[in-house]
């Protein structure tokens, strides 16, 4: 259960996503703590191939699905006390690598925002890169299914039109629910279409956050020091297997002045 530690009023942020949210969490905290007045409280979860609704395991490591994970039990205990949360809705994708069809993935992508809307977050949507996936030739979708997804075998027209349908479908999400949709430009992707290149993380995740009508709109976006980026990133979350065997880790995980941070 969350508990309040500072008499201002508490602002909870919750971050969904996957690899970009992962390989960019030190600046996103660094950033948060900048562009936001209030003490913060901080629930996360992602990871390098999260899924939104299976068990997803790379290198050894295995992650429940998004909406099976602690972090909607932990959002349901919030203190009535808490300002309206924030949240981002990131990382839509990986699930198609994995064979799922886009109607399961998108009913799971209503879900998280059908829990947000009811606890009154304040939420913005990030879509499918697909100005980078277009100009994928399939030369270069096999090299990097085979390097991030070896196990799976989804055949490249087959995702990319599912890739489409999804896209066009988050629009409609988007409208359904009255939240920003940010559509990703080809720009911000290097050889590897669906991870931001590390020159732009900032300008990408200021993007999103400004979308929230609190942000501070003049606030710096940057990394931290290496120290506190090698903390943050050796963080565990509330629940994984780690070559076979299951780790628990009470949350949250990390406790300093205004800023409190759990991880699912």
């Amino acid at each position: 259960m969350i508990t309040v530690t500072d008499e201002e009023p508490v602002r909870p942020v919750i971050l969904i996503g996957a690899s970009n949210l992962a390989r960019a969490f030190p600046l996103i905290v660094n950033g948060l703590s900048a562009g936001l007045r209030e003490p913060l409280t901080v629930l996360a979860t992602f990871g390098h191939g999260r899924s939104y609704g299976l068990r997803s395991r790379m290198l050894g490591r295995a992650l429940p699905g998004i909406v099976q994970c602690g972090l909607w039990q932990a959002l349901s205990q919030q203190s009535p006390s808490y300002l309206a949360p924030l949240a981002a809705v990131t990382d839509i994708g990986n699930d198609l690598v994995y064979g799922v069809t886009d109607p399961k993935l998108l009913a799971w992508v209503d879900t998280c925002l059908d829990r947000l809307a009811e606890q009154g977050s304040e939420i913005v949507l990030m879509s499918l890169p697909m100005a980078s996936i277009e100009r994928l030739p399939r030369w270069k979708f096999e090299l990097l299914r085979r390097a991030f997804f070896p196990a799976h075998r989804i055949a490249w027209p087959v995702l990319y039109e599912r890739a489409q349908r999804v896209h066009e479908e988050l629009r409609r999400l988007a409208t359904a629910y009255r939240i920003p949709l940010i559509e990703p430009v080809a720009a911000w992707y290097g050889f590897d279409p669906i991870h931001i290149l590390r020159r732009r993380q900032p300008e990408v995740w200021r993007k999103l956050f400004s979308q929230w009508q609190d942000w501070d709109r003049s606030a710096s976006m940057a990394y931290p020091p290496l120290s506190e980026s090698l903390r943050l990133r050796a963080l565990r979350p509330a629940e994984r297997d780690l070559f076979g065997r299951r780790q628990i880790t009470p949350q949250p995980v990390l406790k300093r002045d205004r800023l409190t941070l759990s991880l699912y």
